[in-house]
């Protein structure tokens, strides 16, 4: 908590340089970029950072979502994979027959919200929900994936 105090903080002073020497990860997923030069670039170009998708990719980074880029196309093990470990056994089991042929182009075909409200029927008795994001702001699209648990 303390760490994502601190983030906030350097949001508010609007210090991107300093985010992206404590973040730089983060920056570098979010912006597809692998350089403190091209965050620059970036910077000179854009003046700001968003704060909403930063706290996407943050997420991602922490373990706690999962990045699903827009013309992934097949993404079933990658999802598969991510679930499993976010679920537990009994949860993963109710829903596993509906984690087939997941799929993710945004020009086409593109299943993984529809397959992932399948899941969520099942999932509900158990209290658990997948919730799928998406964002737009610096790259073409991507979905965010994770897994939430109602606490009774």
């Amino acid at each position: 908590m303390v760490e994502k105090q601190r983030i906030q903080t350097i949001f508010t002073a609007k210090d991107y340089m300093e985010l992206y020497r404590t973040q730089k990860p983060t920056v570098d997923l979010m912006l597809g970029i692998k350089e403190q030069w091209e965050f620059e670039d970036f910077l000179e170009e854009e003046d700001s950072l968003e704060e909403v998708p930063f706290w996407l990719y943050y997420s991602v980074i922490q373990g706690d979502f999962l990045e699903i880029g827009g013309y992934e196309e097949d993404v079933t093990e990658k999802v598969v994979a991510f679930l499993q470990k976010k679920l537990p056994k009994a949860e993963f089991h109710l829903i596993v027959d509906y984690l087939r042929d997941l799929y993710v182009d945004i020009d086409e075909r593109d299943n993984l919200e529809e397959k992932m409200g399948l899941c969520n029927q099942y999932l509900a008795c158990a209290g658990y929900s997948i919730q799928v994001e998406h964002d737009d702001t610096y790259c073409t699209w991507d979905y965010f994936l994770s897994v939430q648990h109602a606490r009774t």
